[in-house]
């Protein structure tokens, strides 16, 4: 049973009489789902002292913050302006990674006045030459581990020519550092939608083998700090997840069996994508359809804007359910049909070739597995106005609106 769109077809019954002239789309939250994504992530990883803090990027809406904070779970900042919103939801810094590549040096002081305990992972040897003496945050350098671990090109972030972590065959230099400098944590993310959890995992040996080498040496020299943590980022497919093993548990599985010494490190974790893609649903009505020869072109409210990812590298699996003006599924005949946008670009196209019922000006089209890079990544292009986003509880069979329509002039 889907119970995304059971949800999401309740949501569209009950909140039809809400709807006013100009919602023409509305995002929505499905905190049931966030919760089953969160603590299946949680159980993975239950062999672990873990933190898992998500990334926010990924849904950066401030009540989603909020209430990932309120379940626990840490937050993964990777600007200062993403710091200031983990802050604002009531985070506790010891659970907050600060990850920016291009910190500047009013940001580090302003983490070490201000946001004492916060994990702050440089991202060079070069960097650390901007850290205070003492500092009252966790220091962490990142790792290229330079694997591929089958990451598509535009996310594949451990290639030598990398602007991401200091090359692990630089691992003298990196010892030094780490007598010279008070790290405490190691970090290493291969890259996003990873494609070989084994590459991905033994790249994690190398770095926690590395933190054996540096704390030896630690402790050779008579200083009184070691690395204690390894930051394993996140990088994962999102998923369904049913009866079978999902690919987070075999991933932590593979950690177990593979990096048995990584059980003496506490684990920090940056999953974002994984944790929120099927957490959320949007529906558009339909403006426009019409025919060109045999294929079906229909409009909608929602493009580029909203799917940026989507329509500029590739659709990602996004589910698409058509609806009559009253809610109702449409199994109607099927057409080849292409789904645009409302963007004044070619390339606005949600989705190109894909069989959909007959459609028809006012009906609606559902949208599953839109909780990632989605609100995130809004485009100002045209310069569309944000829809309403609304928080759906089904267990509780309430919703409530988390931010009204957003005007970007």
């Amino acid at each position: 049973m889907n119970l995304l769109k059971e949800e999401a077809l309740w949501f569209i019954k009950n909140f039809s009489g809400q709807l006013k002239t100009e919602d023409t789309a509305i995002i929505c939250q499905s905190w049931n789902q966030l919760d089953k994504y969160l603590e299946h992530l949680k159980e993975a990883f239950s062999f672990y002292s873990a933190i898992h803090a998500i990334a926010i990027k990924t849904n950066p809406h401030p009540e989603v913050l909020r209430y990932i904070v309120s379940k626990g779970f840490g937050l993964e900042a990777a600007s200062m302006e993403e710091v200031e919103m983990a802050i604002e939801a009531g985070i506790s810094t010891e659970k907050l990674v600060f990850d920016s590549p291009v910190k500047t040096r009013a940001e580090i002081k302003k983490c070490n006045e201000k946001y004492a305990g916060i994990k702050l992972n440089v991202n060079s040897l070069e960097e650390l030459n901007r850290i205070p003496d003492n500092p009252n945050f966790s220091l962490g350098l990142r790792i290229n581990p330079m694997v591929d671990a089958g990451s598509p090109d535009l996310y594949h972030v451990s290639s030598d020519e990398s602007k991401f972590g200091e090359p692990i065959s630089n691992d003298q230099a990196i010892i030094s550092a780490c007598q010279q400098f008070p790290i405490t944590q190691l970090h290493i993310h291969s890259g996003s939608a990873l494609g070989n959890l084994e590459v991905a995992t033994a790249a994690i040996a190398a770095v926690v083998a590395l933190a054996n080498r540096i704390n030896v040496q630690l402790e050779l020299a008579s200083k009184d700090y070691r690395i204690k943590s390894i930051d394993i980022g996140g990088g994962l497919k999102p998923e369904k997840l049913g009866t079978d093993l999902s690919q987070m548990k075999q991933y932590a599985n593979l950690l177990v069996k593979n990096v048995p010494d990584l059980v003496n490190f506490e684990l920090v974790t940056e999953f974002g994508q994984w944790c929120h893609f099927y957490c959320g649903f949007a529906f558009s009505t339909v403006e426009y359809v019409m025919f060109r020869g045999k294929k079906q072109l229909a409009f909608v409210h929602l493009g580029a804007d909203y799917f940026m990812r989507d329509a500029y590298v590739k659709p990602r699996g996004i589910e698409f359910i058509c609806l009559d003006k009253e809610g109702k599924v449409n199994d109607g005949e099927k057409h080849t049909t292409d789904i645009a946008g409302p963007l004044c670009f070619a390339g606005d196209y949600l989705v190109k070739d894909i069989p959909l019922s007959s459609l028809s000006e006012g009906d609606i089209l559902l949208m599953l597995g839109t909780g990632s890079n989605t609100y995130g990544l809004w485009s100002r292009h045209c310069s569309r106005t944000i829809p309403k986003v609304v928080g759906v509880d089904f267990e509780k069979l309430t919703f409530t609106l988390l931010s009204e329509r957003i005007k970007l002039y």
